[in-house]
Formats: structure tokens, sequence, C-alpha cells
């Protein structure tokens, strides 16, 4: 059936178990005995941002690094990587015994699925690349030039967090000043002790902009 996995992505495997991997999610492994895709997980992670980052840097020269950084947070995120997935009917062949195929795993897959093209093709980064910005790079111009990511900062923070330390970042208010009609928030986000600081007219504002600026901080390895 994975077949039309490769026919979608423009790559044939040498080695069919390794596409199979790229798709068997753990529960299933346990009970089939068979590999899952986690460590592959592990390795798209880190290759697709390097892709992505890539793109941005070449068709946005003129935008800061924190502007790339805000952009590349919502680009490898579990949101985006999921709506990819389904545009090549991805989730549909993930293999498991229990649970249900949720933005998260789905997002999983599709970065374990580049990583088993990496490692399949001898690990030739740039065929990866050919492939990836073939299907997906103009959708990525795209949504940045139509102005259609997200800014739920809070979320896109989560999920950096989760995913690196598997941990939520903590706010706390520091101020709030002002008269009861026009008062200013102040709010500091933080996570293994790097932070940052944000203001707004609510509490929910404040937090949204500490947690833009955190991710800027997070993304770009201050």
């Amino acid at each position: 059936m994975f077949e039309e996995v490769e026919e979608r992505i423009g790559y044939t495997f040498k080695n069919k178990d390794l596409l199979k991997q790229a798709f068997t999610h753990v529960s299933y492994a346990r009970d089939a005995g068979v590999s899952h895709y986690e460590i592959l997980e592990f390795l798209g992670d880190a290759l697709l941002n390097f892709i992505i980052v890539d793109i941005l840097v070449k068709e946005f020269p003129e935008k800061r690094e924190g502007a790339l950084a805000s952009l590349k947070a919502y680009l490898i995120s579990e949101e985006f990587f999921n709506e990819l997935a389904q545009e090549l009917d991805l989730p549909r062949y993930i293999l498991m015994s229990r649970g249900k195929k949720n933005v998260s795993i789905i997002g999983d897959v599709f970065e374990a699925l580049w990583a088993a093209v990496y490692v399949d093709s001898g690990r030739d980064c740039n065929l990866v690349k050919e492939l990836f910005n073939r299907l997906f790079k103009d959708r990525i111009i795209e949504t940045i030039r139509s102005h259609r990511i997200r800014k739920d900062y809070k979320t896109m923070l989560q999920e950096i967090t989760q995913k690196r330390w598997r941990e939520r970042p903590h706010y706390r208010v520091i101020s709030v000043e002002g008269p009861e009609h026009a008062k200013t928030f102040t709010v500091e986000s933080s996570i293994k002790g790097v932070s940052a600081v944000g203001r707004g007219k609510s509490k929910k504002e404040a937090e949204q902009e500490a947690a833009k600026r955190l991710v800027e901080k997070l993304q770009s390895g201050e």
C-alpha cells in the first residue's frame, strides 16, 4: 500500500521496511514486533528545520532574524506539518493499534517520512531538499505572502517546549499599571532559564507578546 506514498513524494525506496517504519506508531510496533518511527521523527525534525530555514533565508532576505524566527516557529509546527501531510493523504497509511491519529502523531509521521527518504538515499540531503521543495516550497511562500500565518504564539511556544523538554512554559504577571480603564499588564514567559517579557492592555495580550518574544529567542538560539 505504500507504493502510493512513493508516487506522491516522487521517490522509490530501496528499503521498503524503512518506509513502513516511518508510518509505524509505537503501539503497532509493540504488538507486531517491528520498529516504530520515533528515531526517524527525531532525525526528520532536524532535517525539515534546516530545509525550511533555507527556504526562508533565500526567499525573504529582507526580513529580520526575529521575523524569520516567528515564521519558522509556525512552519515547523505540528499544525502546519499536519496540513502538508493531509495534502498527501498520509494519515490513512499510519499503522496504529490504539489511540487516534491526532495532529501530533500526523506531524511526527511527516517528519519521519522525510528522514526515511534521507537515510534510504544514502543521506543525500540535496535530494531530500529537492523533493520537499518541489512539493511544498511554493505552498510555503504563498502562505507567508498571503499572511495566513497563525498568530497564536502561546500555542507555538508550547509546541516548541514540549518537543524539546517535554515541559510547558511558565507565565507570571510582573506588574499591572495604570487606571482601571486603561491598565497595562507586564507578563514574563519562561522555560529552562530562558525568559522574555511582554506588555499589553490585557493579561492575555501580554502573555501572547511574551510568548512571541520567547519563541523568537528560542528559535534564534539566544
